[in-house]
């Protein structure tokens, strides 16, 4: 159904503010240690750059925009220190502040296709941001756990019977 999907792009928009504020409202409950240093003025634009990615790709029906953005998100919060699952957090607050006005102001019959399409493009924003942590991980691997150190002081070996 292609054709619905300039329809959800317009009921985000309408309900921008409404969503925005229930987000904003749920992640400073969350206390991101991260995201609350930034100060709620930062966080509300991120909150909305990334409610505009998915506006974009709800009106286009392509997932380009949040493949990229979910790249640049993980070089940005990654280089700023954020933990992967502190902006995974906010991603799934925005997806369930937009899961729960769907299912207030939506017909009945559209929502699963309204559902799957946000579901959809946050997902593959949740990819694209994951693959990029683990990608610069990857780049810099950590040392393995020294756990020898655990075991200074013991008398014996365990299974040196």
């Amino acid at each position: 159904m292609p054709n619905e999907s300039p329809e959800v792009a317009v009921f985000l928009e309408e309900h921008e503010h409404q969503l925005l504020a229930a987000t904003h409202a749920a992640v400073s409950r969350a206390h991101l240690d991260q995201y609350d240093a930034a100060g709620a003025e930062a966080t509300d634009e991120r909150l909305k750059a990334l409610l505009e990615v998915v506006i974009e790709c709800c009106r286009c029906h392509h997932l380009d925009a949040a493949v990229s953005y979910g790249g640049s998100l993980a070089a940005q919060r990654q280089s700023g220190g954020y933990p992967l699952a502190e902006v995974q957090t906010v991603i799934n607050v925005l997806e369930e502040s937009i899961w729960r006005a769907i299912m207030a102001d939506i017909a009945p019959e559209a929502q699963g296709y309204a559902l799957g399409l946000v579901s959809t493009v946050l997902g593959a924003v949740k990819d694209s941001l994951a693959c990029g942590y683990l990608a610069e991980i990857s780049a810099h691997p950590m040392g393995t756990l020294r756990v020898e150190s655990l075991f200074s002081g013991t008398e014996r070996p365990i299974g040196d019977d």
